[in-house]
């Protein structure tokens, strides 16, 4: 769109979106020298960090080399190329077997990871320190929890990638929220404007084809704001704009924890630009109760880890079709798997089923979906028997028919799941699950600390011999989205022909993740935007002035 004859406002560089891959790129380039505009769509800043764990992930940071940690790099870009692109990897290949572009964009993760966190230091923008986590003995360890992928031949580094802001203190609930504040606040000492109830909805282009400010929707009409230098969107995915979630997403993602206001408006913006996408139908994975998304599509809580040990989840023909206790973004995987024989997704909706010892449970933590014991929670089915639990099952599905593709129970589905049930108790007897391995990664025991640890392997435990048994309706959920407009390693986007559109530039989840669909560990979500948002920030900064 071409410019209008005046502008609302003026200055260097435009940043869209307050999350915080926002405030990184507008801190880096008010560090160096830019004056900056942030535009927000929301009443308030913060995006999705503000119900976000906190954690960023990054190699070979200052903390782990204090400690003597040493991460080298050929190393570690093995185990991201080993997670991308799992059916291109070679460690023999000089780029690993991946695409060059991807190579590059990893090499770039790297070296840049690190020193954004030192440049944010400087700046006084954010500190950063070692997250806290604990081993999979259930100690603490104050370098971190265990590395989700730590039983990887190429995982050479157990602990110590995973950082958080310096906001003082254990962390814990709230360290997304508290890092917003501490970044806000830098924003405001630096004179950073930042601005709230502004939807971008248009950019506009200069007769050489550069990008030079946008326009923005508000309470009390159009804004346009002329960016001399650069625009840089971090305004998150496109989840909860219906049209696009059914085009682009495979199967049924039932519901996110990304605010209301990512509806993709970037994604539109860059394709009609020549912007290249990519990592379209991908998300930053998880899983939900369906019936407590089915109407609104958002919730602050994700099944991050299925708790319990007397528990397992199973698809419509009673059998398990997952590690319980893989991470989450592996795990929300499994729902999209398409049958050919059917021509359906039996896996759409899952079944959590766990046993009265469990419900009763009355330790305290991180238990969602599962009530804590005397909550009420009408989304958990229960029977006497498993025929009883099925019928139950079977009724709450038949409620949800239009939604689901008519999916119900298949026959048998109660004499199946006994048997389930049965073989996996022979599995929690011996501490060893011979067909999903549960439990035998690091990682899956440290993250079991929070939950009932009564066996031989604290991830499983027989089910009760008799009821009552207890079932939720699980499905498919993300964080938010992570295709769209494709970036390079100085975070511009870049039309089809993969040159850099001049004057644009975008991270977060409104560009196709570089990390192509995987979760690196703990922090990757934020790893990429920490890198990405910074890069963009220092390129942008040294844009020169463009003629509007």
């Amino acid at each position: 769109m071409r410019p209008p004859r005046s502008w609302s406002a003026e200055t260097d560089v435009v940043v869209v979106g307050s999350g915080f891959a926002a405030f990184v790129a507008a801190s880096i380039a008010r560090g160096r020298g830019c004056e900056v505009v942030m535009l927000e769509a929301d009443d308030e800043v913060g995006g999705m960090m503000r119900i976000s764990s906190g954690e960023y992930w990054v190699p070979n940071n200052p903390k782990m080399r204090e400690a003597g940690i040493a991460d080298p790099k050929e190393d570690c870009l093995r185990l991201m190329a080993r997670l991308s692109y799992p059916s291109r990897y070679d460690p023999n290949s000089s780029t690993l077997g991946i695409p060059a572009r991807a190579y590059r964009m990893f090499e770039t993760y790297y070296d840049i990871a690190s020193v954004a966190t030192e440049e944010l230091d400087k700046i006084g923008a954010m500190g950063s320190v070692f997250s806290d986590g604990v081993t999979p003995d259930a100690v603490f360890n104050p370098q971190g929890h265990i590395e989700y992928h730590s039983e990887l031949p190429e995982n050479k580094v157990e602990y110590g990638r995973a950082m958080m802001a310096d906001t003082g203190g254990i962390h814990g609930p709230g360290q997304g929220q508290a890092t917003v504040d501490l970044l806000y606040a830098h924003s405001q000492r630096a004179g950073i404007e930042v601005r709230t109830g502004h939807r971008v909805e248009r950019a506009f282009v200069n007769d050489a084809g550069e990008v030079v400010g946008v326009a923005a929707s508000t309470a009390l009409g159009t804004v346009t704001v002329r960016a001399r230098k650069a625009v840089i969107f971090a305004s998150g995915g496109f989840f909860h704009d219906e049209q696009l979630r059914t085009e682009k997403l495979r199967g049924t993602v039932w519901g996110a924890t990304a605010p209301k206001t990512n509806t993709g408006v970037f994604l539109r913006i860059a394709q009609q630009l020549g912007a290249m996408t990519e990592n379209i139908d991908s998300v930053w994975w998880g899983q939900m109760a369906i019936e407590e998304v089915r109407e609104t599509q958002r919730s602050d809580s994700m099944a991050f880890w299925l708790y319990g040990d007397s528990m397992v989840l199973v698809n419509r023909h009673g059998v398990r079709v997952v590690n319980e206790k893989a991470h989450y973004n592996e795990r929300g995987r499994i729902h999209t798997v398409y049958n050919a024989t059917t021509k359906a997704y039996e896996n759409n909706v899952l079944f959590q089923v766990y046993d009265d010892a469990l419900a009763k449970n009355p330790e305290m933590g991180v238990k969602y979906p599962v009530p804590y014991p005397g909550q009420p929670w009408d989304l958990v089915v229960s029977g006497d028997t498993w025929e009883e639990l099925a019928e139950a099952i079977d009724e709450r599905l038949a409620k949800l028919a239009s939604e689901t593709g008519g999916l119900r129970l298949a026959p048998g589905f109660a004499a199946s799941l006994a048997e389930t049930v049965a073989r996996f108790n022979t599995f929690a007897e011996s501490g060893h699950d011979e067909d999903f391995g549960r439990g035998d990664a690091p990682g899956e025991r440290g993250y079991s600390v929070l939950g009932l640890t009564r066996g031989v392997n604290r991830t499983m435990y027989p089910f009760a011999s008799t009821g009552p048994y207890h079932a939720i309706l699980i499905g498919a959920a993300a964080f938010d989205t992570n295709g769209g407009p494709s970036i390079n390693e100085r975070a511009q986007v870049i039309d089809t022909d993969a040159e850099p559109i001049p004057g644009l530039y975008g991270t977060g989840n409104c560009v196709g993740s570089p990390a192509h669909g995987a979760y690196w560990s703990g922090g990757a979500t934020l790893g990429n935007a920490l890198v990405w948002a910074y890069q963009a920030g220092v390129y942008a900064a040294a844009e020169p002035v463009k003629e509007a």
